[in-house]
């Protein structure tokens, strides 16, 4: 068996989380007009259209209407808009 098969399979059977062991980033939607991104790395590009941050695993992008950052810290951003249209993840 492969490495990765191995770690996915110690990940399961801690219990936690598979983002609190990789640098994945947690995305959190509540209803249409907040989401929660957690393991972000920082800002590519801010705009009132879209907002996308720079992960470990790729660019997580949030798009829609009036999209505001409204709270950036370390490893966690708070995206808040009038309307969340989409939530994509692509690599870089």
């Amino acid at each position: 068996m492969g490495g990765k098969y191995r770690a996915r399979r110690w990940i399961l059977a801690t219990g936690l989380p598979e983002d609190a062991l990789c640098d994945c980033a947690r995305v959190t939607m509540t209803g249409q007009s907040a989401v929660l991104v957690e393991g972000q790395h920082g800002v590519i590009e801010l705009s009132a259209g879209q907002i996308r941050l720079k992960t470990g695993k790729g660019v997580l992008t949030v798009a829609g209407e009036g999209m505001r950052l409204v709270e950036l810290s370390l490893d966690a951003a708070m995206i808040t808009g009038k309307r969340v249209e989409t939530v994509t993840y692509g690599r870089p």
